[in-house]
């Protein structure tokens, strides 16, 4: 139960991260909300997946599994947001990987 509880710290602090941006540029709520629960699941996935051995990679190729078709979607109503979904994915997914390595049993 503790190793969920951390999974689900490193997700909650990866939402609050990846949120706050997008709530003080007064998004519209569905993209936060939806953002916000999908870094809380990452947070949970991507301690419990184990595709690539080296933990900073293994959170990167998770996240880019997952995140991809909302950048898909995204992509139909704002172009300009591509770059920074991709750039915060990559630096949220190795973040998640290697602190769970590091904190997770």
């Amino acid at each position: 139960m503790t190793n969920f509880l951390i999974s689900l710290a490193l997700g909650l602090g990866a939402a609050a991260i990846d949120t706050v941006p997008m709530i003080i540029k007064k998004l519209d709520r569905t993209f936060i909300i939806s953002a916000f629960f999908v870094w809380i699941a990452l947070g949970i996935i991507i301690p419990a997946c184990k595709l690539i051995p080296i933990s900073w990679l293994n959170g990167l190729v998770t996240a880019a599994l997952v995140v991809i078709p909302v950048i898909c979607l995204v992509t139909k109503l704002d172009r300009e947001a591509i770059p920074m979904m991709a750039a915060t994915t990559v630096i949220l997914g190795s973040l998640i990987g290697l602190l769970s390595n590091i904190l997770i049993k």
